[in-house]
């Protein structure tokens, strides 16, 4: 059985200078503001798109969001983009920009390459090439002094 999902279509970020992310996102995704949310005569909310409207980016006043969540150096999602070759033209993008930006990192066998980009908070942004061949699971554990390692069997008791 299928229950119909076809996509994630909006994703929303806390943010403590609502004018100022709205002015980063449109610049750096070249996106466009397509609503605004006004509570109390204040403005508290944008949703900004993409020119083909296919996914959505909402942005919140963090001052209005239960226990104002936070998210320096951690990635919330992941666009996925077509090849390698497109993230190296978002990376020369953002250089051109002056957006910082991390690295493109090979994830080894059946993982894909990322590039992150941290947003005026510092929650990053993922972009991710697409996955070649890998198994229907696949644990990583992280070491501290180290590279990560990999287990085929689910720690996790579902």
């Amino acid at each position: 059985m299928t229950i119909g999902i076809e996509c994630i279509l909006q994703v929303k970020i806390p943010v403590s200078d609502l004018r100022r992310s709205v002015a980063w996102y449109t610049r750096v995704f070249d996106l466009r503001l397509a609503w605004e949310f006004v509570e109390e005569g204040v403005v508290r909310g944008a949703v900004l798109t993409d020119q083909h409207e296919r996914f959505l980016i909402g942005l919140r006043d963090r001052a209005v969001i239960p226990s104002r969540p936070e998210f320096p150096g951690f990635d919330l999602f992941s666009f996925g983009v077509g090849s390698v070759a497109v993230l190296e033209d978002l990376a020369r993008r953002f250089d051109d920009l002056d957006v910082e930006h991390g690295p493109l990192i090979d994830r080894g066998a059946g993982g894909g390459v990322q590039l992150d980009v941290p947003d005026p908070d510092g929650t990053v942004i993922r972009f991710l090439s697409p996955f070649g061949e890998h198994p229907p699971f696949a644990g990583v554990e992280f070491h501290a002094d180290g590279p990560p390692s990999f287990y085929d069997t689910s720690r996790l008791t579902v």
